[in-house]
């Protein structure tokens, strides 16, 4: 006869794994995973699963009937969706009773996150403190003057040429964000080189359904310290509030069709529009920009937020509203006069104007498929070729994950051998003297 276990039980065991810091901001607490130390981020979501929490049994909320372990229980399935070294992964769910002194504990709820310890990229977008001069436009906005000790680059043909943020940080970034986008949009975990040098998709989920971020902004790109000697740690897009999936379901007697449909979703401002309007939308703005009032958000969208965002680092900011300087000018007036490779400027050039459905939809073939992945393999080439640069003293002296791993590798071979050599030496040494003694 089966036993029967109550559908909460496992959350509040999850709840021994755990150590809670401190409260960093209002229901987030920082954590440790007691069995490696790890140090994640639990958010209190108590209140959006139950009503009157305190009460036995509590009660759903629209949102606990959905997540909640006596509800749907989609928790389970929202870890496996939101799980990838490039995203905010939800890692896992539990249960803890907090008590104040001499009353009755009382059950918290906790969704446990990745915990970027670096901020986010937005902390890195602000005018610097010394090197550049502030002075008014003749359009009223803040215009930069060089001085001799601002953010330049060394004189080229004549002309100084200015730098922000260092190139391999841009193409770090770019391709990581991306790379989220890849499982996002496609379905595909990562794209990596196979034995005949060609790019494959690698661990795909053939019945993906496509999902929109809908708001890609530097506070909502997280950053991790290194963890070894490399030059940066990890890059991952977090904060869901906007996503969506734009998939299609068919039922009965559904006659849309069921594949080959372009993902499309309200304005980011907008929580839900007919499917009917958002289509009649995106036939009459296609994708013009800037956006237009109730132009419909695609991957293309998703694509020129990306775009913004890299160019953001290239130009030095100037104020508070640096992204939005950076939208109001055309992507070659804001790469101009900048100290960064060609092929980087291309390919956001090519980012911001690129729509292949639109291409396709001219020329009446098929709706494209696994877009972003095409476009994450061009980046990932962008990035070999400019680790190959010659003559580029930030390529000489970069440091990639990879490259400190393989240097904490042989560190740790070279003082394994340390241990043996001195051990041997040891035993030579007991047995001399041993030898001697007879």
């Amino acid at each position: 006869m089966a036993t029967f276990r109550d559908v909460y039980s496992d959350y509040y065991d999850n709840g021994l794994r755990y150590e809670l810091i401190n409260e960093i901001a209002p229901k987030v607490w920082k954590v440790s995973r007691k069995s490696d130390r790890m140090d994640y981020l639990a958010q209190d979501v108590t209140d959006a699963l139950f009503t009157g929490a305190d009460s036995k049994p509590p009660q759903l909320t629209p949102y606990g009937q959905l997540f909640a372990p006596d509800g749907e229980n989609l928790l389970e399935q929202v870890k496996k969706v939101l799980n990838h070294p490039n995203l905010v992964s939800l890692v896992d769910c539990f249960a803890l009773q907090f008590s104040d002194s001499g009353k009755l504990g009382r059950d918290r709820w906790f969704t446990v996150w990745d915990y970027c310890d670096a901020g986010n990229l937005g902390n890195l977008l602000v005018p610097s403190q010394e090197g550049a001069l502030l002075s008014e436009d003749d359009d009223g906005d803040i215009a930069m003057e060089d001085t001799p000790d601002g953010p330049l680059s060394e004189d080229v043909g004549g002309e100084r040429r200015r730098k922000f943020l260092p190139e391999s940080l841009c193409w770090h970034v770019l391709t990581a964000v991306l790379n989220a986008l890849v499982w996002l949009h496609d379905g595909v975990r990562d794209v990596g080189l196979g034995e005949d040098t060609s790019w494959r998709k690698l661990d795909q989920d053939v019945d993906w359904q496509p999902m929109l971020h809908r708001n890609i902004n530097p506070r909502n790109i997280f950053i991790g310290y290194p963890r070894r000697k490399e030059w940066y740690g990890p890059v991952k897009l977090g904060n869901y509030g906007r996503l969506h999936v734009s998939g299609h379901c068919q039922t009965r007697g559904d006659q849309h069709a069921p594949v080959g449909s372009k993902a499309i979703a309200p304005p980011p401002d907008q929580d839900f529009a007919r499917l009917e309007e958002l289509v009649a939308f995106d036939t009459n703005y296609g994708s013009v920009y800037p956006y237009q009032r109730n132009q419909p958000y695609t991957m293309v969208s998703e694509y020129r937020a990306l775009g913004e965002i890299i160019q953001a680092m290239m130009v030095e900011p100037t104020g508070s509203k640096h992204i939005k300087r950076i939208q109001s000018r055309a992507t070659s007036e804001n790469l101009k006069g900048l100290d960064y490779t060609g092929r980087l400027k291309n390919f956001l050039v090519k980012m911001m104007e690129f729509d292949p459905w639109a291409a396709a939809a001219a020329a009446k073939q098929p709706t494209p498929a696994y877009v972003t992945s095409a476009l994450y393999r061009e980046a990932l080439e962008g990035v070999r070729w400019f680790m190959r640069s010659d003559s580029n003293a930030e390529v000489d002296a970069f440091v990639t994950p990879y490259m400190a791993e393989v240097d904490d590798y042989v560190d740790r071979k070279v003082f394994h051998d340390e241990q043996l050599l001195n051990s041997f030496k040891n035993v030579k040494e007991i047995l001399e003297q041993f030898t001697e003694k007879k």
